[in-house]
């Protein structure tokens, strides 16, 4: 009877240890709680917008005024960062959230006369521009925009030969 009872408090033991060793990263990610991460979240989320819709071939009257509000939003964010959260001693930060701002003005000038030829280029332009401007400034500050796809991990072993 002791026995059992041995065998199954090291099993549940064991098997314990195991469940606690693969635990599982919750889905929902940690709420953001900085003001400046909040703005930014702004801006990625019209830049998510008009990015997803660069790749297509033609753009009809709402998809340019989808363009032109997400355009806007992020010129109005942008200034509020570049007042409120300037780094003067730091001129390459601040070379880049002029060149945002740049590009998203451009975006809104491009939207507002969609109709004309050569608009729809002009505005994928833009939104390569707004994506170079991003990946940029994030390198340059070392933020990684998905962090769990740059997890460090251990020292992998080689497979044996």
């Amino acid at each position: 009877m002791y026995k059992w009872l041995i065998i199954i408090c090291f099993s549940l033991v064991v098997f314990h240890g195991e469940i606690r060793g693969e635990e599982v990263v919750p889905s929902e990610p940690e709420e953001e709680k900085s003001e400046l991460a909040k703005l930014m979240h702004e801006i990625d989320v019209d830049y998510k917008v008009v990015e997803g819709m660069s790749g297509w071939y033609k753009y009809k009257k709402k998809h340019w005024k989808i363009i032109l509000n997400a355009g806007e939003n992020m010129v109005k964010v942008t200034k509020k960062i570049r007042t409120k959260f300037a780094r003067y001693d730091d001129w390459t930060y601040q070379e880049l959230m002029e060149k945002m701002q740049i590009a998203a003005e451009e975006m809104v000038k491009v939207a507002k006369d969609g109709e004309r030829e050569g608009a729809l280029e002009d505005a994928q332009w833009q939104v390569r521009m707004l994506r170079r401007t991003c990946a940029k400034c994030h390198k340059h500050l070392d933020i990684h925009i998905y962090p769990n796809l740059y997890k460090k991990k251990d020292k992998e072993i080689p497979p044996a030969p």
